[in-house]
């Protein structure tokens, strides 16, 4: 068996029916929302989305090689483990599954919710699963 590089978090990956997620708790909430839209709660269940949270743009005259050494910077993405349409209220969720936060994860969830939850029609959802928090079967 061919053994998974450990992340910052601990997490291991692991696979499902072909898929590989970051953790057994993601992969777990991946099996939970496919019986929640089999019951008819959710539809148009989508994986690993990406949001743009800055668009890719020219350096100009600007030397700064901690970001870039070419003429552009690399634009900032977001990628969600799930999105999912809520049929209780119609809303579309962004579902995020975490053991742990991290501070780059804190300064693009800030930027998502300023971007795509105020006015645009999504929501944000942090699943936990642990003995302080669990929150795992929320919709």
């Amino acid at each position: 068996m061919r053994r998974f590089k450990k992340t910052i978090s601990n997490a291991r990956k692991c696979r499902y029916k072909g898929i590989l997620f970051d953790s057994v708790l993601e992969k777990n909430r991946y099996i939970w929302l496919i019986d929640a839209q089999k019951l008819n709660l959710i539809s148009q269940l989508k994986l690993q989305v990406p949001f743009e949270l800055i668009p890719s743009q020219d350096r100009l005259e600007n030397i700064i090689p901690s970001i870039s050494k070419t003429k552009k910077i690399r634009g900032t993405k977001y990628i969600s483990d799930f999105v999912y349409l809520r049929h209780s209220d119609m809303k579309w969720i962004i579902n995020d599954v975490k053991g742990r936060t991290m501070e780059v994860y804190k300064l693009k969830l800030k930027l998502v919710i300023h971007h795509y939850c105020s006015g645009q029609g999504f929501t944000f959802l942090e699943t936990y699963k642990d003995s302080k928090r669990n929150n795992f079967l929320d919709l």
